[in-house]
């Protein structure tokens, strides 16, 4: 492996671990008087930017490269972290730092794969993936308690600290971005374009992953939006350790994601993979029976949700990767990322507004429901259709466990 690529996975273990930290952002704003509809809307704005943003992207990284979009998304990063960390807890500037963190992350993830796949040689493309995502789980794994050790040593609450310990995390991240440059790269033919990723979204092979990844985001959006607040408020004392168990559990299926997929098929992956986030969010629902629960309940909701958050995004992705031409795939995956970010946004906006009006335990319950049932709706919807074969493209992401997600 090149010293380039060995600077850009601590690149992304910074990134990814520092992204962890904000796990803590909900709570610290609930416990300043934010209404639940109102931290249900900041994170609908931190993903539906992502979404706006995906179109342009996609384009753009092949006109000007990777690296501007890269240093340009953690320099956004930065800046919201230390807005958290000085201006005042009100959803006036709350938000606007949202979409501000949404917008940087959409920067660096989306440029990040993209520079990972032009610089990994096409004969260990898999395994250098797969370090990739090793990287961003360990930062993952280490972020939660780090994040906790920091925030222990203050006040109840004043989480500031936490904010610029992620801020300070990031700007090393820049510090060895600013080594890195854009790989050489051959540019896509005229009249190859594979057009506009609105386009795509209407071919009847990819109506079952773009179902899917929805599905996936409306899980995730109300899982990490409102997880940690909720198991604080029904007494779990080490909250982080639903989060580092999810994430190891999340690991150990990316190592066996390729041989599953290649058993089973990844559309047929997809949908039970699904059910395993639905049922994690009811799990979480009925807690609420049992406080305070005990850990060993709360740690197998992480678990089995930690299964499907681990393997639908690379699934996803192996699908839309296997369902298009070579010159389509990069918007192929734009489009995927931009239905997840919706599914975000939405689930996260929905689940505000149900939390309030009836309490975060039915809300998980109803999110659990909400899941299933776009779940299914995936698997009816699928078209399969296979333009391409794995021999004429090279690995396929569900071998490597490629997931841009680690995030969290």
């Amino acid at each position: 492996m090149s010293n380039a690529l060995k600077r850009m996975l601590l690149v992304n273990m910074a990134c990814m671990g520092a992204s962890t930290f904000f796990i803590f952002l909900n709570p610290y704003l609930l416990a300043h008087d934010l209404q639940e509809y109102h931290v249900g809307l900041c994170e609908a704005g931190f993903w539906i930017i992502s979404v706006i943003l995906q179109p342009w992207l996609g384009p753009q990284l092949d006109k000007r490269g990777r690296m501007i979009f890269l240093r340009s998304g953690v320099v956004l990063l930065i800046a919201a972290a230390l807005g958290y960390a000085f201006v005042p807890p009100h959803v006036r500037f709350i938000f606007p730092l949202r979409v501000l963190q949404g917008a940087g992350f959409a920067l660096y993830l989306t440029s990040a794969w993209a520079w990972i796949s032009d610089h990994a040689p096409p004969d260990k493309m898999h395994t250098i993936f797969g370090y990739f995502g090793l990287a961003a789980l360990a930062g993952s794994i280490v972020g939660p308690v780090a994040a906790s050790l920091i925030r222990g040593q203050h006040a109840p609450y004043d989480d500031r600290h936490v904010f610029m310990a992620a801020a300070g995390l990031l700007l090393l991240a820049l510090v060895l971005l600013l080594t890195l440059h854009d790989a050489v790269r051959d540019v896509v033919k005229e009249g190859e374009s594979g057009g506009s990723l609105w386009s795509l979204a209407r071919r009847p092979h990819l109506r079952g992953p773009l179902m899917g990844s929805l599905s996936f985001g409306l899980a995730v959006g109300s899982l990490f939006a409102f997880a940690a607040a909720y198991l604080q408020s029904i007494g779990v004392q080490s909250v982080p350790a639903l989060f580092v168990v999810l994430t190891l559990v999340a690991g150990a299926g990316r190592a066996f994601c390729g041989r599953l997929s290649a058993r089973f098929g990844a559309a047929n992956l997809v949908p039970p993979c699904l059910l395993s986030l639905a049922l994690g969010s009811g799990g979480l629902g009925y807690l609420q029976w049992m406080i305070p629960p005990p850990i060993g309940l709360v740690l197998a909701i992480g678990a089995v949700a930690g299964v499907g958050y681990g393997l639908v995004y690379p699934l996803l992705n192996a699908l839309a990767y296997e369902r298009l031409e070579a010159h389509e795939r990069g918007r192929g995956v734009s489009l995927v990322a931009a239905c997840i970010d919706l599914g975000n946004a939405g689930g996260a906006a929905l689940a505000g507004a149900v939390a309030h009006r009836y309490g975060e335990g039915d809300m998980f319950l109803a999110m659990a429901v909400l899941v299933a049932l776009t779940a299914v709706l995936s698997r009816l919807s699928d078209r399969p259709e296979r333009p391409a074969t794995v021999a004429e493209v090279g690995s396929s992401p569900a071998e490597v466990g490629f997931s841009p997600e680690n995030a969290g």
